[in-house]
Formats: C-alpha cells, structure tokens, sequence
C-alpha cells in the first residue's frame, strides 16, 4: 500500500522541464562548437566564448535541485488548470472496495516481476543470457569508443590530429547523454500507460545491440574518412542506450536482490574490458603495429578482425536479447491473466454479497 502510494505522487515537472532544456541545448552545442573548431581552425576568441557559454550552462544547471518553492507551485497551478478534465478519469479506480482494488494496486505502476532471489537466478538461462548480451556490447563499445584515436587512424590511414580527437570525445558523451535521455523518456512513456497496454521493457535490450551491429557494420564498410564520425556517433547512442538500459531492465524484472543482479550484468563489463579490450583488439592491434614498424597503425588490417570478431559476438547477443525478451513476454502475460481472474472473482464474490 505504502510503495502504490508512493508511486501515485506526481514529481515537479517543472524541474525536469528545466533540467532537460539545458541538456538538449548542451547536446546540440557541444558537437557544434567541438566541430567548428575542428574544421575551421577558429582563433582562441572563439574558444573561450564557446567555453564561457559552456560554463553559464552548467552553472545554471544546479537550478534544478535548488529548495525553490516557486518552481512547483507555478508548474502545480499550470497542471491544475490544464488537467481538471483528465483528473475524474482515474477516480473509479479508487470507488472500489479495497477487497477489489488488492490486485490491481501495484500492478498499475510496478511491471511484472521475478520473485527469485540471486543465487536461484544464477541457475536460470535468462540471467546468463543477459550477462552475455551486456558482456558482448558493453566490450564492442568499450574498445571503439576508449581506442577511438587508433581505430580512426587505421580506418582513415591519416594521424588523428588533437582538434578530431576531441570532436569523437565529445561525439562520444553527446551521443550517450542524447541514449540515455532517449531511453528515460521511452521508460516514462509505457510506464504511463495501462498495465496490459506497456511495452515489455526487455525490448530495449535491442536497441543497444542494433546501435553496436550497426557500428560496426559502418566502420567495416565506410572509407570516406569524412563520414567516419557517424559510426562513433552511432556507439555512443548505443552507450547511452546500454548505461540505461542495464539499470531499468535489471530493476524492472527482478523483485528481489536488485543489486546483487545488477552488479552481477555489470561485472560483464569487467570481463569484456580484460577479454575484448586487452586480449582480442590489444593484443592483435600491437601485433600488426609491430609487423609495421610503428606504434600508430595506419592500416585497416590492423582493426578489421577484432571487429569482425566483435560483430558476429553480438549477433549472438542479438539472439540472447530474443530469448529473454520472449521469456519475459510469456511471464508477462500470466501475471496479467492471473490478475485478471483474481479480479473477476472478486468482482463476482461482490456480485453475490450485493
């Protein structure tokens, strides 16, 4: 009853309202200014008033969490006067006894959920499908956008120049903030919607291995060099998508040991980091160098097969996500028949005492 309860309370938008323009101003200005001065060699004027402007942002962005009352009072008065007639809808919800309303209370705001605790989880084929598909694209993304100077250079066959590199470091954090708030607002939008009407939140484990199959497949392809930035932004939409996706899935589908879940899946980034990172790319990228003679490969031979490797590593992953997905999807399902017959005969048993 508590946590329904809690679930009920609606946030200050207005706060959020403030908090996302900022964000999307700053994902829209950061690459802009980040290219311009790549491109255009600007003078140092143009530097310091890109970061004066950058600077003004981020300090207006503790706004957000400042102990001011007027940033809901306003946004409640707006929402009052412009949701009086969609208010009433959800009041037949609460008519009912509290015999009827058992069933239904949490299961309005909270998806269906696995019961199982950690170390009964660790026997189950669903949380090891997972840990492979994280293990798979969180290492993709780990060694493209942490080696992202090598691969560009090999991919190009020209030096990275300090200006680019940090144009593919800012495209890189762009790109994940621009997937992570992509994946809130999709959280936000089926969470709003009735229980039988959401979209299964296993779903979004595709969309992160659909961004790395499909980044990788560009830089495989692509040999203009001046449209190999749009596979790093591509990662890093799929690093957004991934960073969020492992919280809301993890936590969504698992009633108990949230953490112990979650550090579980993340602990495939450790594995990913040491076997993909160190060992497939590392180890293959320094043995090509040598054979050249050089410490920056500016050959493709010398990425193309950890990436090939990487490439069929998450087609599996795609696999994986179809497995869980379609696990929960059936689990899904029962849970909502389950509700559904429990409410009908209380619906019934009412019938009778009236």
């Amino acid at each position: 009853m508590t946590k329904a309860i809690y679930l009920k309370q609606q946030p200050p938008s207005m706060r959020f309202a403030i908090g996302f323009v900022i964000v999307v101003f700053l994902i829209l200005f950061l690459p802009l200014q980040s290219a311009l001065i790549a491109y255009l060699n600007l003078s140092w004027g143009y530097r310091n008033a890109f970061a004066i402007v950058t600077i003004v942002s981020l300090g207006i962005y503790p706004i957000v969490a400042m102990p001011f009352n007027f940033l809901d009072r306003n946004w409640k008065i707006r929402r009052s006067s412009s949701c009086d007639a969609v208010a009433p809808v959800e009041e037949p919800v609460s008519d009912n006894d509290g015999t009827a309303i058992l069933p239904t209370l949490e299961m309005d705001y909270v998806a269906p959920q696995y019961q199982t605790r950690f170390l009964q989880s660790l026997c189950t084929v669903k949380l090891w499908a997972i840990f492979w598909s994280l293990f798979c694209t969180l290492g993709t993304e780990f060694v493209v956008l942490t080696n992202s100077r090598f691969i560009f250079a090999a991919m190009s066959g020209e030096e990275v120049d300090n200006s680019l590199n940090t144009l593919l470091t800012v495209l890189n954090g762009v790109g994940s903030a621009a997937g992570r708030l992509l994946m809130s607002a999709l959280e936000v939008w089926t969470q709003k919607r009735k229980a039988e009407d959401r979209i299964p939140i296993t779903l979004s484990l595709f969309l992160p291995t659909i961004s790395v199959i499909l980044m990788a497949v560009l830089f495989l392809t692509i040999s203009n060099k001046d449209i190999l930035p749009i596979p790093y932004v591509i990662g890093a939409l799929g690093n957004g998508f991934i960073a969020a996706v492992t919280i809301l899935v993890i936590n969504t589908i698992y009633a108990k040991d949230p953490g112990l879940h979650y550090n579980f899946c993340f602990f495939a980034t450790t594995c990913s980091s040491v076997l993909l990172n160190r060992l497939l790319y590392g180890e293959w990228y320094t043995r090509e160098a040598r054979r050249r003679g050089v410490d920056v490969c500016l050959d493709r031979a010398c990425v193309q097969l950890p990436l090939l490797v990487m490439l069929g590593f998450n087609v599996t992953a795609f696999l994986s996500n179809a497995y869980v997905h379609w696990e929960y999807v059936k689990f899904n399902r029962q849970v909502l028949d389950e509700r559904r017959r429990l409410f009908e005969e209380q619906q019934e048993g009412g019938d009778l005492w009236a």
